[in-house]
């Protein structure tokens, strides 16, 4: 079995990839629950950053970061051989990777919206990332990649260890 995991995140222009860019991503990577790595990376856009309300992240801030495509192969290597965590990761965060990447990713895949709905099931409103981090009374998520992959890595070992 695989115990080598990358919770990760990102932070775009809108909802999706073929309209929209990726703006910020961060990665952990862990094993055994410790963490033994990280990738983060604001990129810069063709597009004017329009969202700027949700995640702070304005054309400014992101002006001398590199295009996401120059990062392609060191992101691609960094989460090899790893399960992929994250919130939403198979709905929205692996599908504006994919569409980026210059090659799809093929990992294995664990998201904790899915966790979340098979323990929790009924005993929360939601499972959207910040009730789920309310219900556990961990970091409470902010729309930073580096903030949200901390929340979602607390939920996932919550979550892991309902039997």
């Amino acid at each position: 079995m695989n115990n080598q995991l990358c919770i990760l995140d990102i932070e775009t222009t809108g909802f999706k990839p073929e309209d929209s860019e990726i703006l910020e991503l961060y990665i952990l990577k862990v094993v055994d629950n410790e963490i033994i790595d990280e990738f983060y990376s604001l990129f810069n856009t063709k597009q004017k950053i329009e969202n700027s309300h949700i995640h702070g992240i304005t054309n400014e801030k992101v002006k001398d970061s590199p295009y996401f495509e120059e990062k392609s192969l060191e992101i691609r290597e960094f989460v090899e051989g790893s399960v992929l965590v994250g919130h939403n990761i198979d709905y929205f965060d692996l599908k504006f990777l994919n569409h980026y990447l210059d090659q799809p990713l093929d990992n294995k895949t664990i998201d904790t919206v899915l966790l979340s709905r098979a323990k929790l099931s009924d005993k929360i409103k939601n499972h959207k990332l910040i009730t789920i981090a309310e219900y556990f009374n961990v970091s409470i998520p902010t729309h930073s990649a580096k903030d949200d992959v901390i929340t979602t890595f607390e939920i996932y070992k919550k979550l892991s260890s309902i039997q």
